[in-house]
Formats: structure tokens, sequence, C-alpha cells
């Protein structure tokens, strides 16, 4: 086990040298873990910096045998804590923005601008989207119809219907983020 120094800032380069040496023997081992609990790859990419960061502040013990059991465990809990950490931050998000939600829902001109937007957002469907799969949306979001009633008053079968719905939709969010694109 090392010796520890009175000043820590000497031990660094050794620490700095240790944890590239376990990341050099074990990176791909380190990556396939953090890739298996994390699934974002930015997420995955900071976990991945950040366990050697820990290495170089708190190297792996001299007396440990199985050196991958040991980085299975600090990955692990590391990802345990990036999550808790995240829970906590949203927790907070949300106490501090429900108070100003309910200002906000409790204008009396709230109702009347949600329904202004719900027009505008239809109309755009109709012109943006063929007309079977605008009338399709429309009426099944529109006017709260059923897949049957829509596909009656269409003139087709269910199924279609369906159809027309799932790909108006598709288009239509390919076309809104298209345009939020362009905003930036």
């Amino acid at each position: 086990m090392p010796e520890i120094s009175a000043n820590p800032r000497s031990c660094v380069p050794r620490n700095v040298e240790l944890a590239a040496e376990v990341f050099g023997g074990h990176g791909e081992f380190i990556r396939s873990v953090i890739r298996y609990y994390v699934k974002n790859e930015s997420q995955a990419e900071d976990l991945f910096q950040d366990l050697f960061l820990f290495l170089v502040a708190k190297p792996i013990p001299a007396d440990v045998r199985n050196v991958k059991g040991f980085l299975y465990k600090v990955i692990h809990d590391s990802v345990r804590d990036a999550y808790r950490r995240t829970e906590r931050y949203q927790a907070r998000l949300r106490r501090y923005s429900d108070p100003l939600q309910q200002l906000t829902d409790n204008r009396p001109e709230a109702p009347l601008m949600e329904t202004e937007e719900t027009m505008k957002m239809f109309e755009l469907i109709e012109k943006r989207l063929p007309p079977k799969e605008a009338l399709a949306v429309t009426l099944r979001y529109g006017s709260n119809c059923s897949t049957g009633e829509v596909a009656k008053q269409m003139g087709v079968k269910p199924r279609s219907v369906s159809r027309y719905v799932s790909v108006g939709i598709k288009k239509f969010r390919t076309y809104l983020e298209a345009k939020a694109g362009s905003e930036l």
C-alpha cells in the first residue's frame, strides 16, 4: 500500500498513474458495466470520467484481490448515487415550480388560451397533412371519436383509421421538430 504523505498533493501524480493503469487494463469492462446501467451516452461518458477521478482521489487498496469485482461495486454505487442526485434535483425543481404552476393555472384566461392553442394546432394539422390523415386525426383527437366512429364517418375500415392517425401524427411531429429546429 502506498505510503501516505503529509502533503496529499504529492500523491496525485502517482494516483493518476495508478488510475490510468486500471483504466488501461479494465477500460472496456468499465465502459460495458456503465453502459449496462446507463442508456444515455453522455451520462455514461460523465460517469466514466467521474470514476477515473474517483480512482485518482481514492486508489484501489492494495489488498483488493478481485479488481473487476471492486470496480463493479464502485460503478454500481456511483450509478445509484447519480440517480439519487438527479431525483433529488428534480424533486427540488418540482417543489419550486408547483406554486408557480398553480398561479398560472388559476388565471381566468388559461382555459381560453388552451382552447385557442388547440384550435390553431388542428388548423395547422389540416394545412400540413394529407386530407384523409388530417380528417382522421381531427375526428379522433379533436372530436374525441373512437376509431370505429371515425371509420364510419370516413367510410373506411378501423384499421385504415389507425394507420391514418399513426402516420399523420408521425408526419406532424416531424414537421414540428423541423420547425423548432429552424427557429434555433
